[in-house]
């Protein structure tokens, strides 16, 4: 039941914004972006993902893949300890730390401008989402 399992996704660290453009594609999957900022040749998180239970517990490990690599540097995804963005209900839990993922951003040394990552997301009770994040690489 969705009553008593929740999934959520946030995509928030320091120089990422959640924009409020959330629409759904013909298949029924939720489509988001972000915008972010990062440090040419500097590892910067851009994003995390988690799915819990009412108790804050861990309900799944999220599933992250790239739809659309960055051009000019390297996407990773790593299983790691976060601290949800919840709002609502779920909102209690904000405080505990859940296995989730990190997604981290480097850009090639020297670039300088936009870059852009395309991922897809599966929280293992049916929800998926996609997501396009456009990071502003500054000096």
């Amino acid at each position: 039941m969705t009553k008593f399992l929740f999934s959520v996704v946030t995509l928030a660290a320091v120089g990422i914004g959640v924009s409020s453009c959330v629409t759904t594609n013909a298949e029924g999957i939720q489509q988001t972006s972000t915008t972010g900022l990062a440090v040419s040749g500097e590892r910067t998180r851009v994003g995390r993902d988690w799915s819990l239970n009412p108790d804050c517990g861990m309900r799944a490990l999220p599933k992250v893949r790239v739809i659309e690599a960055p051009k000019h540097g390297k996407f990773e995804v790593n299983p790691e300890d976060v601290f949800p963005n919840a709002t609502g209900y779920y909102r209690k839990c904000n405080t505990t730390r859940v296995r989730g993922t990190a997604e981290y951003y480097t850009s090639d040394k020297g670039f300088f401008g936009k870059d852009r990552i395309s991922t897809r997301t599966s929280y293992g009770d049916g929800l998926i989402k996609d997501n396009v994040t456009v990071i502003t690489v500054v000096k």
